[in-house]
């Protein structure tokens, strides 16, 4: 009889709370990320200068996480924000069944990630788009910022136009994700 060693590893599931995108990871000294079918080796650092730096397949990224509530954060990556809850298995299967009982339809709200100004919007209400797609440019700290959807859906809602200025966290644009 063999015995199974204990698992250094745990397994938890961020769920992007935007558009409940689900992501499974693995922890341990640092984060493999698992997406799809591929490994992706997440790396989180923290430089000498005090700077967070993300590295993943050879590209390096700053980013900031902010603790919103007990499992529910918001992490600034290159300059675009993302919320997202940690999630255990249990913990999500719960969530879907209270989301199907209370029949909520899932929607992206587009954020301002950070204040600046609009350099060009690329998409229209009742427009539809599709995962990946660009939606509009943000100028913010001289850099410009293509923001994009995350989810394939039909946009219910435009709240800026080209040359508006915008705070953080200001709406810019909702989808409402394909049925």
């Amino acid at each position: 009889m063999t015995t199974k060693k204990p698992s250094n590893t745990t397994k938890l599931i961020s769920l992007n709370t935007d558009t409940n995108a689900e992501y499974e990871f693995l922890v341990k000294n640092n984060y493999e990320y698992r997406y799809r079918r591929g490994l992706i080796r997440i790396d989180l650092v923290q430089e000498a200068d005090g700077v967070n730096v993300l590295s993943c397949n050879g590209l390096r990224y700053p980013y900031e996480i902010t603790q919103q509530s007990a499992n529910t954060y918001s992490i600034t990556l290159n300059g675009v924000s993302y919320n997202f809850s940690v999630e255990t298995p249990f913990s999500l299967t719960r969530k879907r069944m209270l989301a199907a009982k209370a029949g909520l339809s899932k929607k992206e709200v587009i954020k301002a990630p950070m204040p600046g100004k609009i350099l060009d919007v690329f998409v229209s209400e009742g427009q539809t788009v599709g995962s990946g797609e660009s939606l509009l440019v943000l100028e913010a700290m001289k850099m410009q910022n293509t923001i994009s959807t995350h989810m394939k859906g039909t946009v219910t809602k435009v709240t800026v136009v080209p040359g508006k200025t915008v705070g953080k966290d200001d709406v810019l644009i909702e989808i409402k994700a394909e049925k």
